[in-house]
């Protein structure tokens, strides 16, 4: 059984890992500065709501328009490495759940604040979800995205082969983006998310040509035989 996809799966998949990708780097270009600390994130949020809106509005769209091309990625792994392939999938589609949430929040606390919410109760909202009851829940899901991301991108690039760029780019980029999670740095998810851009792009030009879908080792008996 062939089980390369249709073409229309392969179009779509590539649209989704370029699509994604740049509305959340737009998002996060966007992005006013962040803090753990809940008083001085109230503060920022409140200089500028509608601006923390529309950066967690297009994050929260990107992340769901990506979806596609996480099973896009995900399907060359399985074709690869089927464990792998499908650990990365369910781990990376449980996190868009939770990344939505965490979007939806900040959209929430963005049209709170620009609706007229004082600081105490902005501050009061923040304490409340970066409390043990909402994000500690939140968190492995969260995590669930980068050792997903991690367990795609190692048998692609541990192989020789035009999907080795693009998963390393990709790794980086998300590797960024975990680093600004714990340093609340903007500055590295803003980099990270351009970086998962360029790797998406590049993923998207193998994968619409069809090589995405060739091993490397019948990448190497091909170019034997033209040998």
């Amino acid at each position: 059984m062939n089980a390369t996809p249709r073409r229309y799966h392969r179009v779509i998949g590539a649209a989704s890992l370029i699509v994604g990708p740049t509305l959340m780097s737009v998002g996060d270009l966007l992005h006013p500065p962040e803090s753990w600390d809940p008083v001085v994130q109230a503060a920022i949020v409140a200089a500028s709501p509608s601006r923390w809106y529309a950066a967690h509005l297009l994050l929260f769209i990107g992340m769901l328009m990506f979806v596609p091309g996480i099973l896009a990625l995900t399907a060359v792994v399985l074709e690869r490495r089927p464990a792998l392939g499908y650990a990365a999938r369910v781990l990376m589609l449980a996190a868009v759940g939770a990344l939505s949430a965490v979007f939806g929040f900040e959209m929430l606390l963005g049209r709170v604040v620009a609706a007229g919410a004082d600081q105490p109760a902005a501050v009061t909202l923040l304490e409340t979800f970066m409390g043990p009851t909402v994000f500690a829940a939140l968190a492995p899901g969260l995590l669930a995205f980068f050792v997903g991301t991690g367990l795609a991108v190692v048998p692609l690039a541990s192989s020789a082969g035009p999907l080795r760029g693009p998963a390393l780019v990709f790794a980086l980029g998300t590797a960024l983006i975990l680093a600004e999670i714990i340093a609340a740095q903007v500055l590295l998810s803003q980099i990270g998310n351009v970086l998962c851009l360029a790797g998406g792009v590049w993923f998207a030009r193998v994968l619409v040509r069809g090589t995405a879908w060739r091993s490397p080792a019948a990448s190497v008996g091909i170019q034997g035989d033209a040998a």
